[in-house]
């Protein structure tokens, strides 16, 4: 369980996020959703490790940075540029995951292994990453962060720049490797469309907790307004892995 309670992170003295509590429960998929420069990668930063902020936050009943002396949290970054011009092989990428178990170069091999083939990219273990299609990428990454052996799986906005066939594809694999590994997964997305299928709880943030009544999944005209403004509409379809392109 990840506990959040009364969270706010500044930067250069200016409030990205304000007075956030909540909890992500065990075992569960969790949405967090809001517009541009609402919060959502500071607050997955914050539980990350990688920011400064006011308040508090526990792991399994544990005060965060003593949780993070000891273990390790699984953490996707948005996708980028970062690997049109990066020589390195997937199982490389992989291994990278594995830097605070004490292994000889041939068990780090073999881990790293193992996780290339729950994504199913153990085939392409030799090839490199700025070789591969965004989708590739982002498998292979995810094999990195589940090689950290790490319960809680961080995942930032992961699908963007990605076509909606494979958007669905992915969404698939989470949950597969969610149940395989029984993850605690927590990602930020704009994705509406998804919430109704896959997600366990929505988290709703513009700065600040948008209030959302957690059993119904699907946004109110009134909270899509808070969130993203009068002019927003929700286009409800999305491709899946039965359909043609």
């Amino acid at each position: 369980m990840v506990k959040v309670d009364d969270l706010t992170v500044r930067y250069d003295g200016r409030i990205a996020i304000s007075k956030i509590s909540v909890t992500f429960d065990d075992g569960k998929f969790h949405f967090v959703m809001g517009p541009n420069g609402g919060g959502k990668t500071t607050l997955v930063r914050a539980i990350v490790g990688f920011l400064p902020y006011e308040g508090k936050i526990e792991i399994d009943g544990v005060e965060h940075s003593k949780y993070l002396k000891k273990n390790s949290i699984g953490y996707l970054a948005q996708r980028g540029f970062q690997f049109f011009s990066f020589p390195m092989t997937a199982i490389e990428v992989v291994e990278m995951g594995r830097y605070r178990f004490k292994e000889n170069i041939s068990e780090r091999r073999r881990s790293a292994m193992r996780f290339l083939k729950a994504l199913e990219m153990d085939e392409f273990w030799n090839k490199r990453i700025d070789e591969m299609s965004g989708g590739q990428q982002q498998r292979v990454l995810m094999a990195r962060a589940l090689a950290t052996e790490s319960k809680i799986l961080v995942l930032d906005e992961p699908l963007t720049g990605i076509d909606s066939k494979a958007q669905s594809l992915f969404y698939d694999m989470i949950e597969r490797i969610k149940e395989k590994f029984q993850l605690t997964v927590i990602m930020t997305t704009h994705d509406v469309g998804f919430v109704s299928k896959y997600a366990d709880d929505v988290l709703y943030i513009n700065k600040e907790i948008v209030p959302h009544d957690k059993a119904e999944k699907v946004l109110s005209d009134a909270e899509i307004e808070l969130l993203y403004g009068p002019k927003m509409e929700i286009a409800d379809r999305h491709l899946t892995k039965n359909e043609n392109v």
